[in-house]
This record gives structure tokens, C-alpha cells and sequence, in this order.
């Protein structure tokens, strides 16, 4: 599943990487995750999801890499073998935020719509979310 999204603004640059560094901003923003838990560079959070027979939840993990412009996300998808998971890459300029999302996520088809849903529903917001944000860390 890819997905990309532009975001305009003109309060949007390169300090916009502390923000989107954060998985505690971005991945329950995007994604809908829930209790996300940040060390360093490494995350773990869990992403609710339906399943053939309900709704379920996988957990996520991995390693952020971030640089003066751009910030990537390398996410894992407990118990499903290296074939799933994928990277968020984030890149940032002024006036313009790109974000890729490229994921390989357990029953593609049916999960793929939940986070493309997601997805659009953080576009929508994101310029709003992304303002107050600033303001809470005074950027």
C-alpha cells in the first residue's frame, strides 16, 4: 500500500522536523495508534485494525531517522516476518511537507482501506493539527 500526501502551508519548514520526529504526534495522527511508547530513536505503538472476524489490533515497531529536512519512520509489524511493515519518509521544505507512506500490512485489502481512510482524515486536519502543535512547543 503507498500512499502520499502534500501538505501547503507558510508557516511549514525545515522545524517542522521536531514535530513530525515525534511518534507521539505523528503515528496516532496518521495511523490512529494508540499507546505509543518512545525511547531514543526506537518506537512501539499499536495500530487497532479489523480483522476477517472483528477488529483487532497489530502492534508496531521501529527506528527513526531523522535529518535537518527530512524524517523517516523504518516500522515493523510484530509477529508478521520481515514481508511486513515498511517506512513513512517525511520531507520537509518551506512552504511544502511530503509525507510517503509505503506499508505492507496483514490482510492488505481490508486494512489497507482503514489506513487510507486514516490518511485522508489526517490531511484534512493536518494543517490545524500542525498549528497547534507549534504553539505547545512554542516553534
Amino acid at each position: 500500500m503507498e500512499e502520499k500526501i502534500e501538505l501547503l502551508g507558510d508557516g511549514f519548514d525545515e522545524k517542522l522536523v521536531a514535530i513530525f520526529s515525534d511518534p507521539n504526534f505523528l503515528l496516532p495522527n496518521l495511523l490512529g495508534a494508540i499507546n505509543v511508547d518512545f525511547k531514543e530513536n526506537d518506537f512501539r505503538a499499536e495500530v487497532p485494525m479489523s480483522l476477517l472476524f472483528g477488529k483487532g489490533t497489530y502492534v508496531i515497531y521501529g527506528k527513526i531517522i531523522s535529518s535537518l529536512n527530512s524524517v523517516i519512520y523504518v516500522i515493523n509489524v510484530a509477529g508478521y516476518g520481515p514481508d511486513k511493515g515498511g517506512k513513512i519518509r517525511i520531507d520537509l521544505q518551506k512552504g511544502k511537507v511530503t509525507i510517503n507512506v509505503n506499508l505492507s500490512i496483514p490482510i492488505e485489502p481490508i486494512n489497507g482501506r482503514v489506513i487510507k481512510s486514516r490518511i485522508k482524515e489526517f490531511k484534512n486536519k493536518a494543517n490545524e493539527l500542525i498549528r497547534l502543535e507549534r504553539i505547545k512547543r512554542k516553534i
